[in-house]
């Protein structure tokens, strides 16, 4: 199997056979898939989902780049916000936007952005606007996918739009 087939494994065995899914996780040759399905089993842990959190951090910062490093820890983010870890939450996120803000090209900022505000969005309204002020002022230029994610993160402010699902 695939990183990602292992990942979709890992995300649907998560909700109801904890054990068969963290036995799978540890197959993901890919660090963002393996941090991506840890997230999963986090989400969906009968316990305290910290050390699977821990985990997907772990993974993330073992991702080939800033970008990457960065924005995969929004699933790890949603992930405690929706188990109410909010305080573990917010350090995560607050770890992944100062990665973020270095993301080169600005492009793949403005990505990794987005996704934040997006996760975001999982701890509070305030926090997701937070991370959009980041995005607005760290992605100047007039590339259309910095475009498309100011547009995107206005539009999750004024409600016109709903942050992205990140469980499935």
């Amino acid at each position: 199997m695939t990183p990602t087939e292992y990942r979709d494994e890992v995300s649907r065995l998560a909700k109801t056979d904890h054990a068969k899914a963290l036995e799978l996780v540890g197959r993901i040759s890919d660090p963002w898939f393996r941090a991506q399905a840890y997230a999963h089993l986090a989400r969906y842990a009968e316990s305290s989902p910290l050390p699977f959190a821990r985990k997907a951090a772990k993974c993330a910062a073992q991702c080939k780049d800033d970008y990457q490093r960065s924005a995969v820890r929004a699933w790890e983010i949603v992930a405690l916000a929706e188990r109410d870890y909010e305080t573990q939450a917010r350090r995560s996120l607050e770890e992944a936007v100062e990665i973020a803000k270095s993301v080169d090209p600005i492009s793949s900022r403005a990505e990794s952005l987005i996704l934040l505000v997006q996760a975001a969005f999982a701890i509070s309204s305030s926090d997701g606007e937070m991370v959009a002020e980041v995005l607005e002022v760290a992605c100047v230029t007039e590339h259309w996918r910095e475009k498309r994610a100011r547009r995107d993160a206005k539009r999750m402010l004024t409600g016109e739009m709903p942050p992205r699902p990140f469980f499935w």
